[in-house]
């Protein structure tokens, strides 16, 4: 079988297109996207990724590789990948904000720690529930699933086409909104009992002003946020488990969108 240089061309172009979209999704997907996981590792498991989608791909018409044509394509790749991996980053960024708050009201927002996803630093109770998120989003075989999502996508928007529609990339940002108010919602019991707390506490300094609330208050406050937050977890992991069930619906409905 004989095979000419355009045809080669074009295959090789068809071919290399899908690494820029799953490049992207890598680079900006949880768990994948962390500094803990080289550079060198993450080029490899896009590789492997691309190829084990190669036999779903179906070659379009043939493109010139230093063509306008052709940039227009990479970024359009590119930008899909990226809106796919950042709505799950969406919902780990709200965990964090989550244990901030609570982090704040039991007196250990001045405690931080760096946060190997993001490279910044993030109060310890931050730092808890997000090992907790990524805990189960790997016993939900989450990182499967987004995989799956990612190989759905060729076929929900294969390369040539239209691409991702403005209309998804706005609900993007309203989904960022009710992301953010779900994870509010997670952490309201303890945020509310900790509230709760410190009025009594204000209300005992009110009543005897001769006692050091700063050396009785914060031990009161850091003690009882531990005891919270290990009884409301269990409320809270539900409530989280579904943030990650609407995170991969709504991957799903921006690829239908499209």
């Amino acid at each position: 079988m004989s095979v000419n240089y355009d045809q080669f061309i074009n295959q090789l172009v068809w071919y290399l297109l899908p690494i820029f979209r799953v490049a992207a999704f890598v680079m900006a997907a949880p768990i994948l996207s962390t500094g803990m996981i080289p550079m060198n590792v993450r080029v490899i498991i896009s590789v492997a990724i691309t190829v084990a989608i190669f036999p779903s791909l179906t070659p379009n018409d043939s493109v010139d590789p230093v063509s306008l044509e052709m940039i227009f394509l990479i970024f359009q790749q590119i930008l899909i990948g990226v809106s796919l991996g950042f709505v799950m980053q969406l919902i780990f960024a709200a965990v964090v904000m989550g244990g901030q708050i609570i982090g704040m009201q039991m007196g250990l927002g001045f405690a931080q720690m760096m946060d190997p996803q993001t490279g910044v630093s993030v109060p310890v109770v931050s730092q808890f529930y997000n090992i907790i998120a990524v805990l189960l989003f790997l016993s939900i075989n989450g990182h499967l699933v987004l995989i799956q999502v990612l190989g759905e996508s060729f076929n929900l928007l294969p390369i040539g086409g239209s691409g991702m529609p403005l209309s998804a990339i706005e609900s993007l940002v309203y989904f960022s909104a009710w992301i953010f108010s779900g994870a509010l919602i997670m952490v309201l019991p303890a945020v509310v009992a900790l509230l709760m707390i410190n009025m009594v506490m204000g209300v005992i300094t009110r009543a005897t002003p001769q006692m050091n609330i700063f050396a009785v208050g914060f031990s009161i406050t850091i003690t009882a946020g531990f005891i919270i937050i290990m009884v409301t977890l269990s409320t809270a992991l539900p409530q989280l488990s579904m943030l990650f069930n609407e995170g991969f619906t709504f991957m799903r409905e921006m690829l239908i969108a499209g």
